[in-house]
């Protein structure tokens, strides 16, 4: 008998007000540990205080994530192995405790205050170490548990930058099914069907659709889906392409002028589309899409460059991991 197990999340609550509720989440699904510890930020614990007071949680730990050196102050303190851990805020603060939960051999659920990207259930976690942004391998989470009330209050570019991320899968499938034509490079289809349909779930929508229960929940079932296709397939193969890669270039080259990963992700799907993908191009789509989310207007706000530096990013996308993409070909 032939068979393949993987590792899916335990808990996916996503509803409106149910973060008060989750004490009695995890109860319900059998999940018990010795201690509970809330890893968040300062702001985040202040701002949803009436919540945060009636959980049962033995210690709160306040971090700014984003970075491999603060996790690692923060896995200093961390003495009881029998812990789980509740990373509450965006993607900055969940991949840092993905790091810390993964150094540690430690178990944790993601309470995402946003979704900006598809942090709450991937195994890698992208973290600033020695000034420049680096990728880890990672466990995936426990459980995912979405208030639609907590991410619909925070700000639109974080969930447009979300956005990005999602859509991005279309870029990285093409890239996979690209590298099994030319290398034999070998897929999984389930994996690539689970990346496809996820980055598709908000192609409906327009902005005026982004603080609704709908179009959260399906964003957020579409990032776990994602996340759940890099897991199945053992890499970040099934939603990291040619865009991410650019993303990850301008993170090398230019981190002082770098801004959110789904939204450089997403200028990247757009530069791809347009100038590599002919003729079998979805660049006009995905032009129509952004527009009607108003990407486009954070995009061009928030990232500028030269074409000389245009091609500088390609040339460094090209060379800053052995993944083989449409790039490869340029």
């Amino acid at each position: 008998m032939y068979y393949k197990t993987i590792n899916i999340p335990i808990v996916l609550e996503i509803g409106e007000n149910i973060f008060v509720h989750l004490d009695d989440i995890l109860k319900k699904n059998h999940i018990y540990f010795k201690e509970k510890i809330l890893i968040t930020s300062l702001e985040l614990k202040d701002l949803y205080k009436t919540s945060v007071d009636k959980l049962s949680f033995d210690d709160i730990i306040f971090i700014k994530g984003g970075s491999y050196e603060e996790a690692q102050e923060v896995m200093k303190s961390i003495t009881n192995r029998d812990a789980l851990f509740v990373a509450f805020g965006g993607g900055s603060i969940i991949d840092a405790v993905k790091l810390v939960a993964n150094t540690l051999d430690l178990t944790y659920i993601t309470v995402p205050s946003t979704l900006s990207n598809d942090a709450i259930y991937s195994p890698i976690a992208r973290l600033v170490k020695d000034g420049k942004k680096q990728s880890f391998g990672v466990k995936a989470p426990l459980g995912i548990i979405a208030d639609v009330n907590i991410i619909k209050g925070s700000p639109k570019k974080l969930i447009l930058a979300g956005v990005g991320d999602l859509v991005s899968n279309a870029s990285a499938v093409k890239d996979w099914l690209l590298a099994h034509a030319d290398r034999g490079e070998s897929i999984n289809n389930f994996a690539l069907a689970l990346a496809s349909l996820s980055g598709n779930s908000v192609i409906p929508y327009t902005i005026d659709d982004i603080r609704t229960p709908r179009f959260i929940g399906d964003l957020a079932n579409g990032l776990v889906i994602s996340g759940l296709a890099m897991v199945l397939a053992n890499s970040s193969r099934p939603a990291s392409g040619a865009e991410h890669l650019i993303s990850h270039a301008i993170d090398d080259l230019f981190p002082e002028r770098a801004t959110l990963h789904g939204l450089q992700v997403a200028w990247g799907h757009l530069l791809v589309e347009r100038e590599f993908r002919q003729p079998e191009s979805d660049y006009e789509k995905l032009l129509v899409f952004f527009d009607r989310m108003k990407m486009l207007d954070e995009i061009e706000r928030d990232i500028t460059f030269s074409k000389e530096e245009v091609e500088q990013i390609i040339l460094r996308a090209k060379t800053i991991r052995d993944r083989y993409t449409i790039l490869s070909k340029v």
